[in-house]
């Protein structure tokens, strides 16, 4: 009895629950990216910063005078750096660093909200950053705008419960930041501010403070909107001005581009969609409607008397952008799961004797040499996996005999998106790449590219026409292009290259 009640009186050491944050550490680092074909764009991105400076027009494509926001430059210079000394796996150091401060303020937030309760914050803040890494933690600028709200959310919970004024002068910063790092989302940081700011105008209006909210509760809206008109006014502070804060408003919301970038479609129940003529599945669709219902279900089975106003306006707000877009569920991962940790802090209760155990120095150390291990080990497999990563070796192959063996300097190039990006990090000047939004008339002010690729791969627009209007020289085409027949049996053009997926053909 005396061993079973033993048992029972058992309480893990704090340094035991550490424990799990490298189950979330080493799932990223094992991470692939061989699908990932945006990061060609970025490294070329960063490269051309680098050596040239800011572009205001488009250097990269056969198109003319096609005005350019780079708008996110600073991303694509800190992957450029990373992998121009560490290769692929310069990329994944970065993947694993903002990973880790992402956690890192995860559990800052989810400790905040569970009154410290130290079980339940990670616990919820890994498999947050978990669902993160089905699909969302990779080389692109949005793993810098999880961080960036993550800290938002933080900062403002801050304020709001313990009445610090000083750490709001962060937001400004991170303002800075976010609309240099990736522009197109720099709205979210004020999105996700503003449950707070409603929270506090009903504070005043109810004269009811919340929690954690007693004295100056006008003093305290005032210098939140002082705060954000001062995040509104350094955004400008960016090589394109204004052009960077409105470039959301001309990218986004285009029918085109929602019926062809599976991450801008609306997610559908059955997955099934059809892109390009084909029909495709992804299961971020259904996945999307299963995790909203499971995560609604808990804070309706969980909420203790009424919901609190904050988390509520977030998970409605996250709630109707990840039905919007696949893209971003990764926001209602964010702004809809953390808050659990005020609603489920009973679920794992901590007494007084728990916070009082202790380990013995010895054990601390022999911890401590556990942790340093698992680091080690973690990177090693990091290392081993991103050098099979970024798996281009086809196209690469294709791409060099393009290079080797064509002579004319003035060659007009065709490519499919994918394709197109990783042609300009080579030097060669595409007809198209997946920069879908910069292929807008919106954004370039002269021509809709993007359109027109829609409407020439459904066989919408005359194949003919389409080959007449630009009389390229050279086309790398894939066989599920719905070009490649109009290429292949066509008198003017004859295959230099044939691989298993992609031919490359020669104008006459």
């Amino acid at each position: 009895m005396k061993i079973i009640n033993k048992i029972k009186n058992y309480h893990p050491p704090r340094y035991i629950w550490y424990l799990y944050f490298f189950i979330p550490i080493f799932i990223c680092s094992i991470i692939k990216f061989d699908e990932e074909m945006d990061i060609w764009f970025l490294l070329n991105h960063g490269k051309y910063v680098l050596n040239h400076g800011f572009p205001l027009i488009d250097p990269f494509t056969i198109h003319h005078n096609f005005q350019f926001v780079m708008q996110q430059w600073l991303s694509s210079v800190i992957f450029f750096v990373a992998h121009s000394f560490l290769g692929r796996f310069g990329l994944s150091i970065i993947v694993q660093l903002i990973n880790l401060f992402i956690l890192y303020f995860f559990y800052k937030f989810c400790m905040l909200l569970s009154d410290n309760n130290y079980k339940i914050s990670i616990i919820i803040s890994c498999l947050t950053d978990l669902l993160l890494e089905t699909g969302f933690m990779m080389p692109r600028p949005q793993i810098f705008d999880y961080l960036l709200l993550s800290i938002v959310l933080y900062i403002m919970e801050v304020f709001y419960q313990k009445r610090n004024n000083k750490i709001l002068l962060w937001l400004p910063f991170l303002s800075v930041l976010q609309i240099n790092l990736h522009s197109s989302t720099w709205f979210m940081l004020f999105l996700f501010m503003l449950p707070y700011v409603v929270s506090l105008l009903k504070d005043k209006i109810l004269k009811t403070p919340g929690r954690g909210v007693k004295k100056g509760v006008s003093k305290k809206i005032y210098y939140v909107i002082s705060i954000m008109i001062s995040m509104f006014l350094v955004g400008l502070i960016n090589p394109y001005g204004i052009k960077n804060i409105l470039y959301v408003t001309t990218s986004y919301g285009n029918f085109y581009i929602n019926q062809s970038i599976c991450e801008m479609m609306a997610p559908r129940l059955d997955g099934i969609y059809l892109r390009f003529g084909y029909i495709t599945h992804n299961i971020y669709g259904p996945f999307t409607y299963i995790l909203i219902f499971f995560v609604i279900s808990i804070y309706i089975i969980y909420k203790k008397g009424k919901i609190t106003l904050r988390y509520f306006l977030l998970l409605v707000g996250v709630t109707v952008l990840s039905l919007l877009n696949i893209k971003n569920l990764s926001l209602f991962m964010i702004g809809a799961i953390l808050p659990l940790a005020l609603y489920l802090k009973d679920f794992f209760k901590i007494d007084q004797k728990e916070n009082n155990i202790k380990l013995p120095n010895h054990i601390k150390s022999r911890f401590k040499i556990i942790i340093i291990l698992l680091t080690i080990y973690t990177l090693i497999i990091s290392y081993s996996v991103s050098t099979k990563s970024m798996n281009v070796v086809e196209i690469k192959n294709g791409v060099d005999f393009l290079i080797k063996n064509s002579k004319n300097k003035k060659m007009i190039l065709y490519t499919e998106p994918g394709i197109g990006s990783y042609v300009e990090y080579r030097g060669l000047k595409p007809y198209i790449d997946t920069r879908a939004e910069i292929f807008l008339k919106a954004n370039n002010k002269k021509e809709d590219i993007f359109k027109e690729y829609y409407l020439m791969e459904h066989q919408l627009l005359d194949h003919q026409k389409f080959l007449n209007k630009y009389q390229f020289t050279h086309l790398i085409i894939s066989k599920t292009d719905t070009l490649y027949k109009t290429v292949s049996t066509s008198k003017d053009y004859q295959v230099i290259y044939r691989d298993t997926n992609y031919s490359i053909f020669k104008k006459k």
